[in-house]
């Protein structure tokens, strides 16, 4: 099991925010030549990430909206920054997203609320008194699975934010 120290993955996606200019996965697995492609050989898996020949390739279900492929493409891209050397022993599959059983599928969910949503972002919406908590996911276009993960991420990182609802590991199993 691998532990991270708290701000470990949010300092990973700044760097890769910062070199590659751009929140968007698809856009950075581009530039780091991360083979890309969608798959409708699988109904329950969403995702999965492997290592063939020193080359790294990402596949996505064709079967999800494109909100949920945005999601998924983050979270594979977090295995490859964090859980590179799994990667060459096995695929990392992904039929659930948001699992919190398996540390390295938590830690894929952290990097993807942290690559996807800004603090700044979330720091300007809350000083509006009149938005709740599905009132700021709408804003920021994220799930209220993903911001539960990027209100968990600011938090453990020393920011005071309150918990509507609790992580929840299988939100796209449904």
């Amino acid at each position: 099991m691998i532990y991270l120290r708290n701000t470990y993955i949010y300092t990973e996606t700044k760097k890769l925010i910062k070199k590659y200019g751009t929140r968007d996965p698809f856009e950075i697995m581009d530039q780091m030549n991360i083979v890309v492609g969608e798959t409708s050989r699988y109904k329950t898996l969403k995702g999965y990430c492997f290592m063939s020949c020193k080359t790294i390739y990402v596949m996505i279900s064709s079967f999800l909206s494109e909100e949920e492929k945005m999601i998924v493409a983050a979270h594979e891209l977090g295995h490859i920054m964090l859980h590179r050397s799994q990667l060459k022993m096995a695929p990392m599959q992904d039929d659930t997203l948001y699992n919190m059983t398996d540390n390295t599928e938590y830690q894929a969910n952290l990097f993807a609320a942290d690559l996807l949503i800004d603090d700044e972002e979330i720091e300007d919406m809350v000083q509006n008194e009149d938005l709740d908590y599905f009132g700021l996911c709408s804003s920021l276009n994220a799930t209220p699975e993903l911001m539960s993960f990027k209100l968990y991420s600011l938090t453990k990182r020393g920011q005071a934010y309150h918990m509507p609802m609790e992580i929840q590991s299988n939100f796209l199993a449904k």
